[in-house]
């Protein structure tokens, strides 16, 4: 699996620089800024799948940060930490799109966990929706090899005729032509006939990942 992008937002040094030698000896890719401005010139940059912000800061705070991470990066999943832990705070972020809420100090174990099942949220997020790209694709190929089957098996029918018409056969132009066209003909069935069992076979590989459920939180500010 590809290294995951991390972009840490926070002011106080000390926390960033804890955070960053946890997550790069556990594998991921760090970037860390001191303000949510910095945050937002990065995300124009490069793509990140995750960000772990303060919610506390100079100027722009965590809850700002994140409505524009969903603007600019929707699929980016973030995560808050903050030491000013509150029930009302946390809800607003819920309802904002945030992914998890933590209070500082926050327990390594507890961080790299949340850290991982963020991930795996996002990485499942992406196979559903391409379980569905798939399907779509399969019942169109399946609908379109109908449609098209139909007036081929036709042309197929009247070429047939035509070969088994008296003297036909002694028109060995014509024949030929006949059977080239009847050539053609199978191979588009054929092509039709593929493309629908490879979009089948798709849909398929991806049924294991039906046992999941997603929950998609709602976005907007609490009323």
């Amino acid at each position: 699996m590809n290294k995951k992008n991390i972009l840490i937002v926070d002011d106080e040094e000390i926390v960033r620089y804890s955070l960053v030698n946890i997550l790069r000896t556990h594998g991921y890719e760090v970037v860390d800024v001191s303000s949510a401005e910095e945050a937002l010139k990065k995300l124009y940059e490069q793509t990140f799948h995750l960000v772990l912000t303060d919610l506390v800061m100079e100027g722009m705070d965590g809850l700002e940060l994140l409505e524009n991470v969903k603007v600019l990066s929707p699929k980016t999943m973030v995560i808050l930490i903050t030491g000013y832990g509150s029930l009302k705070t946390a809800v607003t972020a819920l309802r904002l799109g945030v992914y998890d809420y933590l209070i500082k100090p926050c327990d390594e174990d507890e961080l790299l966990l949340r850290v991982r099942r963020a991930l795996e949220m996002q990485y499942f997020g992406e196979e559903q929706k391409r379980i569905q790209e798939v399907s779509a694709i399969a019942k169109t190929a399946v609908t379109l090899s109908d449609q098209i089957n139909t007036p081929l098996n036709i042309i197929l029918g009247n070429l047939e005729m035509l070969q088994i018409s008296p003297n036909q056969d002694q028109n060995e132009p014509l024949m030929k032509a006949l059977k080239s066209m009847e050539n053609q003909i199978f191979k588009i069935k054929e092509v039709m006939d593929k493309l629908a069992k490879l979009t089948k076979a798709e849909t398929k590989k991806y049924s294991s990942l039906s046992d999941y459920e997603m929950i998609d939180l709602p976005n907007g500010k609490a009323g």
